[in-house]
């Protein structure tokens, strides 16, 4: 079920808030839990309703698991060694078991045929919440006692399918908290900002540009100079609008049922350096890489050469959590020798008291980004690759002619740059130029969604953000039409 559907708006949403609110009423807060937990389940069950058993087994396990953790003192890493291998086996073999087996033929020259194997929905979410879940059990921060509470931890229907990663404790202490359960106005006006003006930046932008970029990525058509440049902007907009929007949407979701759920987006295009934008871009995953990856290897407490090493294995294991693809491992790599350089830098510049300007900043940490996003997109490494050259000029620059002055054409073309008309390109007309504004604007000049419904509903409402925030929700049924997944669910 999507968030952005009809059902999910105008039918599973309203129906499990009543009954919630109707429960919590009548002060019957276990069965408030029961009923979003059932609610989350059947959420889960409208994708593919065989998979609810796979995640019942999961939450059953590592509760279980959980349980023991704590009991046995001292703590048994063995124990927790166990839990953690079997959370991978089953992530690995949904997720890598293609991957792994194509690699290992083609190493060693064997047959191998795909095997049909479904992704479900979230299992890299849900597996990495409760990993995160035993080791904390492990260092003895949380306990659990009951089941109907962590189970609905883990399959809490607002951030189920695609984070914000959430850890137990934050989770489990606003479950038992009484004024989870009150009446509250001041959230409900937060719930329905952050769920609007999520859907507008799904719905209006992040769709809207989804076709291009289906069109440029998925094409075998050698791509010129703008036309590369302009699919791999559509693309860094997209997944950006796209995610941002799940995530502003889930935060929605929890204030209507009173749940805060972390920030995941802190206007990461606004990053002056790669260390700043790991700080703003997906903020839950680099939490739980940086407490349950980068730490336990050794962070930076074993020296420089050490803590580079940590930061490289870190992000090549967060690309491989995005995808079973050599195109996810290079992008992963390659955030992980930006880290590096930039951990460097750092240091040169504090040695020689030099700093960076900002702007100078921001326009290597965003190019760096955007050349990325296209190892991410593309369908396959050659594909990366060919777009890649796009962008360098090497397919050639082509630009659209329309009425520009003589003496200025001329000087194109002694630069080897084609005039062409603006029909030809392409992959880069009108429509999508002025999509490439809306959403440079949005995303560099305007305040968060995060940000603008703290300010304009939580701490000063005013008419005109109700205003607002109806627009937004009216403009977004307008295009429920055409319901499109999140970017994220494959992942």
């Amino acid at each position: 079920m999507l968030f952005n559907s009809y059902i999910f708006l105008f039918v599973f949403l309203p129906v499990t808030w009543i009954l919630f609110r109707l429960a919590s009423t009548f002060r019957l807060t276990r069965l408030a839990i029961i009923i979003l937990m059932v609610a989350s389940l059947v959420f889960y069950s409208y994708w593919n309703p065989v998979f609810v058993l796979l995640i019942l087994v999961s939450i059953g396990f590592n509760y279980t698991w959980g349980r023991l953790l704590e009991a046995k003192a001292p703590p048994s890493r063995f124990l927790l060694f166990i839990g953690v291998a079997m959370n991978l086996s089953v992530i690995g073999y949904f997720k890598y078991a293609n991957f792994l087996m194509a690699n290992v033929c083609a190493a060693f020259d064997l047959q191998w045929s795909e095997r049909d194997i479904f992704l479900p929905l979230g299992i890299s979410f849900f597996t990495f919440q409760q990993i995160a879940y035993l080791v904390d059990c492990y260092r003895g921060i949380t306990r659990e006692r009951n089941v109907a509470q962590y189970a609905l931890f883990v399959s809490f229907f607002p951030q189920l399918i695609a984070g914000p990663i959430v850890h137990h404790e934050e989770m489990i202490s606003q479950f038992r908290r009484l004024r989870t359960y009150a009446m509250n106005y001041r959230n409900l006006a937060m719930g329905l900002g952050f769920l609007s003006l999520g859907l507008l930046k799904k719905l209006v932008i992040a769709d809207s540009l989804s076709p291009w970029v289906k069109d440029a990525f998925d094409t075998t058509d050698a791509l010129t100079f703008v036309e590369a440049w302009g699919a791999a902007l559509a693309y860094t907009f997209q997944i950006y609008f796209d995610f941002s929007a799940y995530s502003d949407m889930a935060v929605g979701l929890g204030k209507l049922f009173n749940i805060d759920l972390p920030m995941n987006f802190n206007s990461p295009y606004k990053a002056t350096s790669i260390i700043d934008f790991w700080k703003r871009w997906h903020m839950t995953l680099s939490r739980f890489l940086r407490d349950y990856v980068y730490i336990p290897l050794g962070g930076n407490r074993r020296g420089v050469l050490r803590r580079y090493l940590n930061l490289l294995a870190t992000m090549l294991i967060g690309g491989l959590w995005h995808g079973a693809a050599w195109t996810f491992v290079f992008w992963g790599g390659l955030h992980g020798v930006l880290l590096c350089i930039n951990h460097a830098a750092r240091r040169l510049c504090r040695r020689f008291s030099f700093s960076v300007p900002d702007w100078i900043g921001w326009m290597l940490t965003f190019g760096s980004v955007v050349f990325g996003w296209v190892f991410f997109r593309a369908g396959s490494f050659g594909r990366a690759v060919s777009i890649v050259k796009g962008m360098v000029g090497l397919n050639g620059i082509v630009i659209g002619g329309g009425d520009l002055p003589d003496f200025l054409a001329d000087a194109l073309r002694a630069l080897h740059v084609t005039i062409g008309k603006p029909a030809v390109w392409h992959y880069f007309g009108p429509h999508q130029r002025n999509l490439l504004i809306v959403a440079t604007v949005v995303s560099l000049c305007l305040p968060s969604t995060w940000q603008w419904v703290h300010r304009q509903v939580g701490d000063r409402p005013t008419w005109q953000s109700a205003a607002g925030i109806a627009v937004a929700l009216c403009v977004s049924v307008l295009f429920l039409g055409r319901v499109t997944e999140f970017l994220y669910f494959q992942f």
